[in-house]
């Protein structure tokens, strides 16, 4: 078979043409025309006067997906074939129009046009390469390139001897892929490779830090309320509130503070107000004060998070910023102590997605998922070792005072020697403890578990969103049941997870995607509020300060 001859309609066709790649389906479905009305922000390339080419086996690979019975990769190549099924009606065609291109599918009221690809057999022939059938990345490669001949006009058989560079440099032709291995092999055959991805604005941080007039700050820190007339009239060039954002008010000069006003030693933190939209004005902490007397919070941005925990008004709380900032530490405490108060009646901890270890790690499923939940774990220790259970504390500080092998005070000043523990060592006892507290109130489960339940009367946690895809965030976020809580974490600078960046990333799509409601409240840590050790808050600093000015370092 020769296509010597004007093969399809693309080659007077000036529009763009986007070849597309398996994991840009699986992380943008909205790219298939028709998928979902929804689109949670501008894409980084404009697809609506476009061609679009999906390589059949792109089809193969979403094909093998959609056997994951619970997994959101799944759940996507699932409803994406059905979607380009339904664009590819069935009519009656040559056997050759597929390949030529000239099966071209309009979209409706749009100028965009699909085209679905098979690769011609020699073709392969005709290249200095021939990537086997089970090679996904080299058939995508030779979608590219077949485009591209047909673009350009040229025969797709043995016939062709060489020009495939100059050709493709005239092509307006670009094969959209997130896959960098994928792209650099692309690259060095003559395709061009762009990324696609969704333009995000600054991430909202929920926290205003404003240094404000004095006449405002004493308005706000006398009458514990500041309407937003007042406000405007003094903060003209601040941008419009959003709802339940915090503002944190600082005065320029030091001098100007109430007579022995600290901020920090204020259990109230009343230079912190949040903007209520129900009432369009700016009012004080009301929660704080409860939560500081199960943990000492130690800046604004733990009074913010405290406030957003306690506060029953908010069912979901989204927590952004850097390690060692106290964001599952504090949620873990709050979880527990709702738990001990009648809040919830127990608490979800659902870690990152664990798909690829349900089957591989030995144990029951629980015992599976305990290093994803060691973080919770982690903290519910932390908080024994500080002061969190009475009795455990007064073992930690005889341990301390005594040693580890002393029976008592009297043992210690050398009466008698024993070097026998007379008790289990308080390691093992804040372990036990830790563990007892886990099993009672706290149970974990898989994201590929929370599909199609709600989190009624339960708190549920959700640490290192960064590394859900938006499919697996989209999940979770509509999990929030009758009288229950959601607490979304993470940090966007420690994404782990493959084909995962700072633009497609769960974290990032919740904050956009709940931006606003009066149910929701977003808390962001700054570097300089980690408290896990100084070393850590110098580490996040010293990080922040090279990705800025990268080459004064």
């Amino acid at each position: 078979m020769s296509f010597d001859r004007p093969v399809s309609p693309i080659q007077d066709d000036d529009r763009p043409i986007y070849v597309i790649d398996t994991n840009i389906i699986i992380d943008y479905p909205c790219i298939i025309p028709g998928y979902a009305e929804y689109q949670p922000a501008e894409p980084t390339i404009d697809l609506s006067n476009a061609h679009i080419v999906i390589p059949t086996a792109v089809i193969r690979e979403l094909s093998s997906f959609k056997n994951e019975e619970h997994s959101d990769r799944g759940r996507v190549a699932r409803a994406a074939i059905k979607r380009i099924r339904e664009l590819d009606k069935e009519e009656a065609r040559g056997v050759d129009e597929s390949y030529a291109m000239r099966h071209i599918i309009d979209m409706p009221d749009s100028r965009q046009t699909l085209s679905i690809l098979p690769v011609h057999k020699d073709f392969k022939k005709a290249l200095p390469f021939c990537p086997s059938e089970d090679d996904m990345d080299g058939q995508i490669i030779l979608a590219a390139l077949t485009v591209i001949f047909l673009k350009n006009k040229r025969a797709i058989d043995g016939s062709y001897g060489g020009g495939l560079l100059h050709d493709s440099a005239s092509a307006n032709v670009t094969l959209l892929t997130n896959d960098n291995g994928l792209a650099i092999r692309a690259r060095e055959r003559g395709v061009r490779t762009e990324r696609y991805g969704y333009k995000y604005p600054d991430p909202y941080t929920g926290r205003r830090d404003v240094i404000v007039p004095k006449a405002l700050f004493d308005e706000f820190f006398n009458k514990r309320r500041l309407e937003m007339d007042m406000w405007n009239h003094y903060m003209p060039d601040q941008p419009e509130l959003v709802a339940n954002e915090f503002i944190v008010m600082s005065l320029k000069n030091k001098m100007d503070y109430p007579l022995d006003f600290n901020p920090y030693q204020n259990p109230g933190f009343d230079h912190i107000g949040r903007y209520d939209l129900s009432e369009n004005a700016i009012v004080p902490l009301e929660c704080v004060r409860e939560f500081s007397e199960i943990v000492p919070l130690r800046n604004a941005g733990q009074a913010i998070y405290a406030e957003a925990l306690m506060n029953d008004k908010f069912t979901t709380v989204i927590c952004a910023g850097p390690a060692g900032s106290g964001k599952t530490y504090m949620a873990a405490v709050y979880g527990y102590w709702a738990c001990k108060s009648g809040r919830f009646i127990g608490v979800q901890v659902v870690p990152c997605d664990s798909r690829s270890k349900l089957g591989a790690l030995p144990g029951n499923l629980d015992e599976k998922m305990d290093p994803d939940v060691q973080p919770i774990k982690n903290a519910l220790r932390n908080y024994l070792l500080n002061g969190g259970d009475e009795k455990l504390q007064a073992e930690l500080d005889s341990w301390r005072k005594y040693g580890a092998t002393s029976k008592s005070p009297r043992s210690a000043r050398g009466n008698h020697h024993d070097d026998t523990p007379s008790k289990k060592p308080v390691g093992v006892l804040v372990e036990e403890k830790a563990e007892m507290i886990y099993s009672n109130w706290f149970k974990s489960i898989p994201i590929e578990h929370a599909r199609g339940r709600d989190f009624a009367h339960q708190l549920a946690i959700c640490d290192e969103f960064q590394d859900h895809n938006i499919a697996q965030a989209d999940t979770l976020i509509k999990r929030v049941g009758e009288e229950g809580k959601m607490i979304i974490s993470g940090d966007v600078e420690q994404i782990h997870a493959p084909y995962i960046d700072v633009s497609n990333n769960g974290l990032v799509y919740a904050s956009r995607l709940l931006l606003g409601f009066e149910e929701v409240v977003q808390v962001c840590f700054t570097e300089d509020e980690v408290v896990r050790h100084p070393l850590v808050m110098k580490i996040a600093m010293r990080q922040r300060s090279m990705a800025t000015h990268p080459t004064t370092h």
